[in-house]
């Protein structure tokens, strides 16, 4: 037995056996010195280890090695490509990247395998490092790795108890608050409906009279009465975001001074009213019926707060936020609207405020509120894409801050008209569009093509793989999170990360805002829900690009 095959293990001695002149690297009396050092390296090293040499990818295993590859036919002196046929469209890739020089950590890597025969999804954490023969020159490369399934199938598995245990207590939970729910809910609609009924009553009454003089006043109190029922319906309904906004160009400072006057009234004689409105503010594209229930919810609630004594305070202003504030804020860096309401209340502590917008959830007594104000108010915020931010400490009041995007129309506008020229590509930069929905990637290749980038089409996440690791310019990856396949978008993305470390990455979802649940995806991932407007995937390629 050649001497580099020493304390080589049961591996070492079917190397010394096997025919490997029948192979590309010839017999192994004329082996280079730089294969015998890294074969005698790698089996003599209790590591799981492959040495995977030439053009020709020849595999030399050790011992610790075998355990991988279960079942799979005697794959010494095979093909590594051939060896794991079935996985190479995603590894491949890697492997590339090793025999051009540069090394490959991925941790707890899944994919689908064949090594009893049928397919499993398994889960590794593998490193590719180059070999360079005597001249410097890369020859191969070795695979060390160790399978992790058994963890991470245990991990997932917890996770998933854990999540079915916080369903039940959510459901328990939502549940116990039914009955404050239904009551909160039954005292809002009958004193609409009394307003409704006691109007009709009246105007039957009238007409029974021949008074005819005051009608109009009795129709308009039941038309209002009417159109607050349907409104609590569209918040309930946008609570689960099956009510859609109807968003228009809308100057904030306008809609406070109409409210002023109501706020008085609502807040009480011993609460002072300070409004601290910044003008010229910019418009904001939201729902004008949606943002004054939130602000009137608001100011209620602040009014409760101070048990009818104290200042409450309105203010907005014109927001800048680079990447960092508002990453802060779970924002795109922008330009955003802010309405901030403040109260000298008694506060809250820090465990109130984590729960404050979990639906059912209130600090009132039974009967005085169904917890699903502030809910509303934070799906009607978010659905507008921008977000709410909470200060409060007991006894030092409450201030709850509104962020909406400024938008580029006039005010007035009932829907985005004359549009704001989309801003266009800086020369060369290129946009790599992972989707495999045809229609969904002809359009969004379109839109970026009209804006002067240069796009990348990828239909799944085997083909986005090898476009990641092609010498190509890419300066953004917009990719859908379900890509078939058995590589999800987000599995796409940690290896664009490991491949093109800085890349910026836009996810598309038809989840909502699930995807940062189901998709694991951290809060404040960038990304766009379907459907979306073109505006805005050009407005957040440019935001991404700036950024």
């Amino acid at each position: 037995m050649p001497l580099f095959l020493a304390g080589g293990g049961q591996m070492a001695a079917r190397v010394h056996r096997h025919d490997w002149a029948a192979t590309p690297l010839g017999p192994i009396a004329e082996w280079p010195g730089a294969l015998r050092v890294a074969t005698g390296m790698v089996l003599a090293s209790k590591f799981p280890s492959c040495l995977v040499w030439g053009p020709s990818l020849t595999a030399i295993y050790n011992d610790a090695f075998v355990p991988i590859l279960g079942a799979k036919p005697d794959a010494l002196g095979r093909s590594f490509s051939d060896i794991w046929s079935e996985a190479w469209p995603m590894i491949g890739p890697l492997a590339e990247r090793a025999y051009a020089g540069e090394a490959t950590f991925i941790e707890d890597y899944s994919l689908e395998i064949h090594r009893y025969g049928q397919a499993e999804m398994a889960s590794f954490t593998f490193c590719y490092s180059p070999v360079r023969d005597e001249h410097g020159a890369v020859a191969g490369m070795i695979d060390t790795v160790i399978e992790t399934t058994s963890r991470v199938s245990a991990e997932r598995a917890q996770a998933e108890a854990l999540r079915l245990a916080e369903d039940t207590l959510r459901q328990s939970q939502k549940m116990e608050a039914v009955g404050q729910l239904a009551g909160g809910l039954a005292h809002d609609f009958n004193n609409l409906l009394m307003g409704i009924s006691g109007s009709l009553e009246l105007l039957s009454l009238r007409l029974a009279q021949q008074r005819h003089d005051d009608l109009a006043r009795h129709i308009e109190v039941a038309r209002s009465g009417a159109s607050k029922a349907a409104s609590l319906t569209q918040r309930l309904l946008a609570l689960s975001r099956r009510q859609p906004l109807a968003p228009a160009a809308l100057d904030i400072n306008q809609l406070v001074g109409g409210m002023e006057d109501l706020i008085r009234r609502s807040a009480g004689p011993g609460i002072t009213l300070d409004i601290a409105c910044s003008p010229p503010l910019w418009p904001a594209w939201v729902d004008p019926h949606q943002l004054e229930n939130a602000l009137l919810n608001l100011c209620l609630n602040a009014r409760d707060a101070m048990s009818g004594q104290g200042a409450l305070r309105i203010e907005t202003r014109n927001v800048s936020l680079p990447a960092g504030p508002a990453r802060e804020r779970g924002l795109d860096a922008g330009d955003y609207l802010l309405l901030r309401v403040s109260d000298t209340g008694c506060g809250m502590t820090p465990e109130t405020v984590q729960r404050i917008f979990e639906p059912f959830y209130t600090t009132k007594s039974a009967g005085q509120g169904t917890g699903l104000g502030l809910s509303m108010l934070y799906s009607f915020v978010r659905q507008s894409r921008g977000q709410v931010q909470v200060r409060s400490q007991p006894g030092q009041g409450t201030a709850m801050s509104l962020y909406f995007p400024r938008h580029a129309g006039a005010v007035g506008q009932t829907e985005p008209a004359d549009r704001a020229e989309p801003p266009r590509a800086s020369q060369g930069q290129t946009v790599l569009v992972a989707e495999d929905e045809p229609a969904v990637r002809a359009v969004t290749a379109e839109v970026l093509q009209e804006l002067g980038y240069a796009v990348v089409e990828a239909t799944d996440g085997a083909s986005a793989l090898r476009r990641l690791s092609s010498d190509m310019r890419l300066d953004l990856l917009v990719c859908d999170l379900g890509l078939p396949g058995g590589m999800s978008g987000r599995q796409v993305a940690e290896a664009a990360r490991v491949l093109r470390p800085g890349l910026k990455v836009l996810f598309m979802t038809g989840h909502g805002q699930n995807a940062y649940g189901e998709g694991g995806l951290e809060p404040g991932t960038p990304v766009l829900p379907k459907p979306f407007a073109l505006e805005d995937l050009a407005q957040r390629v440019d935001a991404l690009m700036r950024a």
